[in-house]
């Protein structure tokens, strides 16, 4: 205990040091930005991201933003003239590549714009089918879409472009609403909601926190001790993510979260102990040291395995799992250099005070509350037992029905404005998303035969029952001939003809080459489909391969484009967590062993760590409830805090095992912490309950998951661990 008699003489140079690196990081706080595109889920090597920027860098495509437009004055003469001008506003703004829609789409075969005869136009271009099957048009023609390109921005200024789309779409003339829908908008309204979980939900739980520290302790420096060291903590770890200009998205936003009750649990511990030193301490020794010397082994001990569990997640593949791994070990590192540098400190500026006995009144009752119920988990042990087998066996079989929901649309709850949006056109019969198929081949696509062929594969992919629109270069040829020959046989010559009319225009000529390389040899043909899990989307993409590759044999033919790869981000998401708690479990088993040096004892300590987890997703399985990129995440969450609180029984329990009898061991063991095991434990699930209320429904479902499993894991605590180890010869034998 030297170091940390010098560190309680220093205290105040120590202290000042604290304060000054707290300061210069907090800062760095307000940096942090928010990033939810699907390239952030993917490693900079990975095929399907390779394969999407070559489409990229090939076809010069950026990302796609839907505008639907509706209502009775769509077709009349002011309603097509705002349309028009509002896809050369956009095509203006800083950012938009261009912005497609009936003008830009129409213009090689029209002089004027609005045309003279708006009926004979909208009659001509629903019976021509290119645009009700390409999908841009509803198949009653009272939907219209304008399809707007943007370019690769960064976050912050893809938000700013997104505000200014919407307000220039605001200025609607009156019978005509409009809206926007697309990816874009579901990651602007995914960082939208993740800024509102930072404002909303870290003060609630701070809020939940000090209500509840108050109720026990009714001293004001017994909140502000373990509040403030969890509000150093996190300020320095963040106020470094954030001059390292490292950006948040669905997966590693919990971090904030994690490490504030993390570092809270940590410390109310301590402050537990501390309580208890004050009382129980002679005035042989410092009551910190007192308090150290009891607490310091479990306390390294948790943050060891703490660091394991969620630092395994750094080996992950996937960029978030990663990041979260990083910055989740750098965290609990941060913490556990705290609690032996600046923790003391904080609580040798703390002391009884003249109305202390009273002021205990919910550690007397914890304690007496926590002895018992172990006495009577260890009288009762095989019922338990039995109990445990049987609720486990149920969930197994709920384990069994999990589902995966990686559909990114049903990510936001069903009254939410952009799913509304985005159900809606689907219920129109216009596809939401869309999937590029890539076809590339020796012989040029240019030439007419192709260009026939591309079309017949448009065709054939509108069959499928999933697809909602299909378009090709082939398809605008197809509408040009019929636009130029009323009747005869159409030749090649006619098809050259109708390619060199298509470049007459510069927005046709821009479309048409979006859709077939100057060269020749690539060809694109978009598909726009419903929203869609990967589990549906993935044989829909191979029978799409599939024909392709038999209309143009020898080419090669592939799926990309964002939807597509934002699928495949979830899937490869779930497996690379799947994979990490694994791992974090062989982590937590070892130093397991390592602290008890027991085999049979070990398996006994995963029981009521494992418990919890089996219970939640079998109860999941059995309710139906889905597991997606977020709620995965429970597992390790509640795996790395209920290891903390097992590692803090056992520190005790080994040390009054020495002195007698199992049974006597495991309930002095339960006395003396359960106060601490009930606090924290009411502290974390008040805190995780508060994400219910998060507008993303993968946050809100962690959140409620997370509260349950941590109030089975105090229940593992207080009875599970009783009537494994109370048993006589416990401990004996060990191997």
């Amino acid at each position: 205990m030297n170091a940390l008699e010098v560190c309680l003489r220093y205290k105040k140079l120590i202290l000042s040091i604290h304060i000054i690196l707290f300061l210069g990081l907090l800062p760095g706080i307000f940096t942090l930005k928010n990033d939810n595109a699907p390239e952030v889920f993917f490693t900079d090597d990975a095929e399907s991201l390779l394969r999407y920027q070559r489409f990229q860098d090939k076809f010069g495509i950026g990302r796609a933003l839907r505008i639907t437009a509706e209502g009775p004055a769509i077709w009349t003469a002011g309603g097509l003239l705002f349309l028009g001008e509002l896809e050369n506003t956009l095509t203006a703004l800083r950012g938009v590549k261009a912005a497609v829609g009936l003008k830009a789409r129409h213009s090689w075969k029209l002089w004027q714009w609005p045309p003279a005869d708006i009926p004979s136009f909208r009659r001509e271009i629903i019976e021509d089918g290119l645009e009700t099957g390409a999908g841009w048009l509803s198949k009653d023609g009272t939907i219209v879409t304008l399809l707007v390109l943007m370019e690769d921005l960064a976050p912050a200024a893809r938000q700013t472009l997104l505000r200014k789309i919407e307000a220039q779409i605001a200025q609607a003339p009156a019978g005509i609403e409009s809206h926007l829908s697309g990816l874009p908008v579901l990651h602007l309204e995914m960082n939208r909601s993740l800024g509102r979980m930072a404002s909303f939900f870290l003060p609630l739980l701070l809020i939940l926190a000090m209500a509840i520290l108050a109720f026990v302790f009714r001293q004001i420096h017994f909140i502000v001790i373990p509040l403030g060291f969890v509000a150093v903590c996190q300020g320095i770890l963040f106020g470094i993510m954030g001059y390292l200009e490292i950006h948040l998205n669905l997966v590693n936003i919990i971090l904030a979260p994690i490490l504030f009750v993390i570092c809270l649990a940590t410390a109310v511990h301590i402050l537990m102990a501390y309580r208890r030193s004050l009382t129980e301490n002679s005035g042989e020794q410092h009551p910190v040291i007192a308090t150290y010397r009891l607490k310091a082994k479990p306390v390294i001990w948790t943050g060891v395995t703490t660091l394991t569990a969620f630092g395994s997640l750094a080996f992950s593949n996937n960029p978030p799992v990663r990041t979260l791994g990083i910055w989740s070990a750098a965290g609990i590192f941060i913490m556990t250099i705290m609690v032996f540098s600046l923790y003391p400190i904080f609580l040798s500026f703390s002391r009884g005070g003249s109305t202390w006995r009273r002021q205990q009144r919910f550690e007397r009752f914890a304690s007496l509350f926590g002895s018992n119920l172990a006495s009577l988990a260890v009288i009762h042990r095989r019922k338990i037992w039995f109990a445990l087998a049987l609720f486990s066996g149920i969930a197994l079989i709920g384990l069994q029905q999990l589902h995966v929901e990686d559909n990114l649309g049903r990510y936001l709850p069903p009254l939410h404005p952009a799913r509304m949006e985005l159900e809606r056109l689907e219920s129109g019969g216009i596809g939401v998303f869309a999937a590029e198929l890539v076809i590339s081949r020796t012989k040029s696509l240019l030439k007419p035969e192709a260009q026939l062929q591309l079309s017949r594969l448009a065709a054939q992919l509108r069959a499928e029952p999933l697809v909602r629109g299909v378009m090709s270069s082939g398809d605008l040829v197809e509408s040009a001939i019929r636009y130029i020959l009323v009747e005869g046989k159409v030749t090649d010559s006619i098809r050259w003809l109708s390619i060199g009319l298509l470049q007459t225009s510069p927005d046709s000529r821009e479309l048409f080459h979006a859709l077939v390389t100057p060269d020749g040899g690539q060809a694109r043909v978009t598909l726009l489909l419903p929203m869609l899990s990967f589990d549906r989307a993935e044989p829909l993409f191979d029978r799409i391969i599939a024909i392709a590759r038999d209309m143009f044999p020898g080419s090669d033919a592939h799926i990309t484009g964002q939807y597509p790869l934002i699928l495949q981000a979830q899937s490869t998401l779930l497996r690379g967590l799947t994979l990490s708690l694994f791992i974090t479990l062989c982590c937590v088993a070892l130093v397991f062993f390592l602290l008890i040096r027991s085999v049979r004892l070990t398996i006994r300590l995963l029981i009521p760590n494992i418990w919890p987890i089996i219970m939640v997703f079998g109860g999941m399985g059995l309710l139906g409830v889905p597991v997606d990129s977020v709620s995965v995440m429970t597992a390790s969450i509640v795996l790395g805090l209920a290891v903390d609180d097992t590692l803090h029984t056992m520190s005790y329990f080994l040390a009054f095992s020495a002195e007698s009898d199992p049974k006597a061991a495991i309930v002095t063991t339960l006395q003396h912490t359960a106060p601490a095991h009930i606090l924290t434990s009411v502290i974390l699930s008040s805190g995780f309950a508060a994400c219910y209320f998060s507008d993303l429904l993968p946050v809100s479902r962690m959140g409620i998951l997370s509260a349950i499993a941590i109030l089975l894991a105090l229940l593992g605590d207080l009875v599970i661990i009783p009537s494994l180890f109370g048993q006589p010869r416990s401990l004996s034998n060990r191997k």
